[in-house]
C-alpha cells in the first residue's frame, strides 16, 4: 500500500469512527479504567465501558500496565494490534473530545494511555516474540500518525529480540518491506526512520 493510500483511509475511518461516538457514560468508565490501581476494579469497571473495541483496549493496557510481567496479560494487549482502519483509528483517538459532556480530567487520563500505546507494545512483544510479525506489520499504520513514536519503540525490540525482528521485517511482503526498510526503520541499525514531529 502507498502511504498516500494509508493516509487517505486512515481519514476515512476516522471519519467512520467519528460516526460512531461511544456514550458519556462509557468515555467516564474508561477514563476511570486508566485511573485504576487495581485488577478488582479494573473488572468492574470494564462491565461499565461495555464491549466496544476501545474498552477492550483500555482494559488490556491498563491490565498490563498493573502486571507488566504478566505474560497472557502481554498477549491480551497483542492480540487487540489493529486489523483495520478503523479499528487503528480507535487507538488515535483517545487524545480527542469522545463525548460532548467529557471533563477535561479523563480526557487527559486517555490522551496519555493512548500516548503510552507504543511503548507497552514494545514491552508486551518483548515477553511474547512469537506476536513479532504483527507488531511488525502494524508500522505502516501506526506512523501514519505524525505524533506517534512507534517507530522510535521498536528500536528497544529490534536489539532485545534481534533474531525475531529480523525474520518478521524478512516476512513482510516484498513492498511493504520495501516501505518498512525506507521510511520506517533500519533493522541493520535498529534505527527508527520515521521520527515524531514535534507538537
Amino acid at each position: 500500500m502507498r502511504p498516500s493510500t494509508a493516509i487517505v483511509l486512515v481519514f476515512v475511518a476516522c471519519g467512520a469512527a467519528a460516526a460512531q461516538r461511544p456514550s458519556c457514560e462509557e468515555v467516564t468508565a474508561l477514563a476511570q479504567m486508566v485511573r485504576s490501581k487495581s485488577a478488582a476494579a479494573l473488572v468492574r469497571l470494564k462491565r461499565q465501558a461495555g464491549d466496544s473495541y476501545r474498552a477492550k483496549i483500555v482494559f488490556a493496557f491498563r491490565r498490563f500496565e498493573l502486571k507488566p510481567t504478566d505474560v497472557p496479560s502481554a498477549r491480551a494487549v497483542l492480540d487487540l494490534i489493529p486489523n483495520t482502519e478503523e479499528q487503528d483509528s480507535d487507538w488515535h483517538t483517545f487524545g480527542d473530545s469522545l463525548c460532548d459532556s467529557e471533563t477535561v480530567q479523563d480526557m487527559a487520563a486517555l490522551s496519555r494511555l493512548g500516548d503510552r500505546l507504543p511503548h507497552d507494545l514494545a514491552r508486551a512483544v518483548l515477553l511474547v516474540p512469537d506476536k513479532m510479525p504483527e507488531y511488525v506489520s502494524y508500522a505502516r499504520l501506526s506512523v501514519q500518525d505524525p505524533h506517534g513514536d512507534y517507530a522510535e519503540r521498536m528500536r528497544a525490540v529490534c536489539r532485545a529480540k534481534r533474531a525475531q525482528f529480523l525474520r518478521a521485517v524478512g516476512g513482510l511482503a516484498e513492498q511493504e518491506k520495501t516501505w518498512f526498510v525506507s521510511h520506517v526503520f533500519n533493522p541493520d541499525g535498529c534505527q527508527p526512520l520515521a521520527l515524531p514531529e514535534a507538537e
